[in-house]
């Protein structure tokens, strides 16, 4: 009886919600699909659906955008500024070591690489805070959008530091598996120099080491992707989270791998155009007027990038819930995001929260 109560509810909640955003607010209508609609979402879907998603929620996006994101893209830059200008005589002395007859005057000293270590980390836990606390926020945004539930930045906000400890356990889980998928493909790289050298199977060899490493970082990087919403919506995190998103991943490797290979393709376009005409621009002849503009015009795209690259891996993972049909109970998610925020003190338990990893029932349930 407790189960037909809930479905009944659920099924209401569904049809209201379904009739309240149709009838009278059709610009909020960008994640009111039914889960075969998300299910059918491919590459051109999801890319459709997260833009419908930020265009319609502008105010939402923007407040994160301008509070989260905006840092992690100054960050980014800095980073970039910094390595170029304070420490380019580390660069020099590695140059060095290949060519001896270049000498500008210049080394360095084991000050310098202190100094350039300590930068490096500080880079790291920066860029790494405001990516963990710019997907919690970006990830309740979006599971708040899809439960109809009112969205407030302060709610938003709220939730951020009650997340970001297990999205920084999923982080380092991330992080140590590309280490070793890094080692790994440095030693079949060092195998192959040492046996085949600069000869033709070497460099055969070496063309296919690469096409393999693509893919596995790619695929890695979906199942990244999918691991942080894991962490954020199904309270599990770590390794876990990664098994999680690489079971969701299932079905959908290629659609998930093309979005991960545009979005970083961009990511790297817009790092060498930036190297060469905004850092470099100078050796061509270039104002610097045109490099400043050219250094603002490309900080504002690589923000919207990042934002659309938050966006994105939670729209993927709807779709891949929908894909396995797995459960995603408007109701108890709606719960769920309320225990986030305080507003209730019904906390769910370890793997009920959203039904998640339930298969969704093909016929009528049984009472």
């Amino acid at each position: 009886m407790r189960r037909e109560i809930s479905t009944t509810i659920n099924n209401f909640h569904s049809y209201t919600h379904t009739r309240h955003f149709t009838c009278n607010n059709p610009t909020q209508t960008a994640m009111d699909r039914s889960e075969e609609d998300m299910k059918s979402l491919g590459f051109f879907g999801i890319f459709k659906q997260s833009f419908k998603t930020i265009f319609s929620w502008k105010k939402i996006f923007a407040q994160i955008t301008l509070t989260l994101i905006l840092p992690l893209t100054i960050v980014f830059l800095a980073h970039m500024e910094i390595s170029h200008h304070l420490f380019l005589n580390i660069g020099t002395n590695s140059y060095l070591q290949v060519d001896p007859d270049y000498d500008d005057g210049r080394r360095t000293s084991a000050t310098d690489w202190l100094y350039y270590a300590l930068f490096k980390i500080a880079y790291f836990i920066f860029f790494i805070a405001f990516s963990l606390l710019s997907t919690a926020a970006v990830v309740f945004t979006i599971a708040s959008i899809y439960t109809d539930r009112e969205i407030i930045f302060r709610k938003v906000m709220k939730v951020v530091p009650k997340v970001w400890k297990r999205l920084f356990v999923t982080f380092a889980s991330i992080i140590m598996t590309f280490f070793i998928y890094d080692v790994i493909g440095g030693i079949a790289l060092a195998i192959s120099r040492s046996i085949f050298g600069n000869s033709i199977v070497g460099v055969i060899l070496l063309l296919i080491i690469a096409i393999i490493y693509i893919l596995g970082f790619l695929y890695l990087s979906v199942v990244w992707q999918l691991a942080t919403v894991v962490t954020v919506l199904e309270n599990i995190s770590g390794f876990k989270a990664m098994k999680k998103g690489k079971d969701l991943a299932n079905g959908k490797k290629k659609v998930g791998m093309g979005i991960a290979f545009v979005l970083y393709g961009f990511l790297l376009g817009l790092i060498i155009v930036y190297e060469l005409f905004v850092e470099y621009g100078g050796s061509f002849g270039l104002a610097w007027v045109w490099r400043v503009m050219l250094g603002i015009l490309c900080g504002l795209l690589l923000l919207m990038l990042f934002l659309l690259f938050f966006v994105t891996q939670t729209v993927f993972y709807l779709v891949c819930k929908s894909h396995h049909r797995e459960v995603i109970d408007k109701l108890s998610l709606s719960t769920f995001l309320e225990a986030y925020t305080g507003e209730t003190v019904v906390y769910p338990t370890v793997g009920e929260e959203i039904q998640l990893g339930r298969p969704q029932p093909q016929g009528p349930q049984q009472v």
